[in-house]
């Protein structure tokens, strides 16, 4: 049952599909006809918590409401998109910028305090910035 002609369901279908507060409240037997992208805990952590304060300082004036469920939506693909990129432009600059340490640093005790700490970022990244798992991870830091 619609109220006034507004797509806002009331009585008992109200919860059939959920809330919005509390994405666990849906019904058990419905499926997802397109699943979600599988995404790295980078991605993950940016689209729950950062989104949600970048809304709260401003971002949703940019962006009109949706007639349909009069909230202001941001689609989770442009999301993933943008934390690929930064992604694979901090994967780029590791290297690199472990390179040009080492070539400034001439002590041997100071260069392996520096591999060693590139090798914990970098790992670090691995796990944070991939879905890798724990022995892939391994392998990628040993190498």
């Amino acid at each position: 049952m619609f109220r006034d002609g507004a797509l806002a369901l009331i009585e008992k279908d109200a919860h059939t599909w959920g809330s919005v507060l509390d994405r666990t409240s849906h019904s058990v037997d419905l499926v997802a006809l397109r699943p979600r992208q599988q995404e790295d805990p980078f991605s993950g952590w940016i689209s729950k918590n950062a989104l949600v304060l970048l809304l709260r300082c401003g971002l949703a004036r940019i962006k009109a409401p949706s007639r349909i469920h009069g909230v202001v939506g941001y689609n989770d693909g442009t999301i993933f998109k943008i934390t690929y990129w930064i992604s694979s432009i901090l994967a780029s600059l590791i290297p690199v910028l472990s390179i040009v340490v080492l070539y400034r640093v001439h002590s041997i005790t100071n260069r392996l305090g520096i591999i060693a700490i590139f090798n914990i970022l970098m790992s670090v990244c691995l796990s944070g910035f991939t879905n890798a798992k724990r022995s892939e991870v391994f392998t990628i830091t040993t190498a």
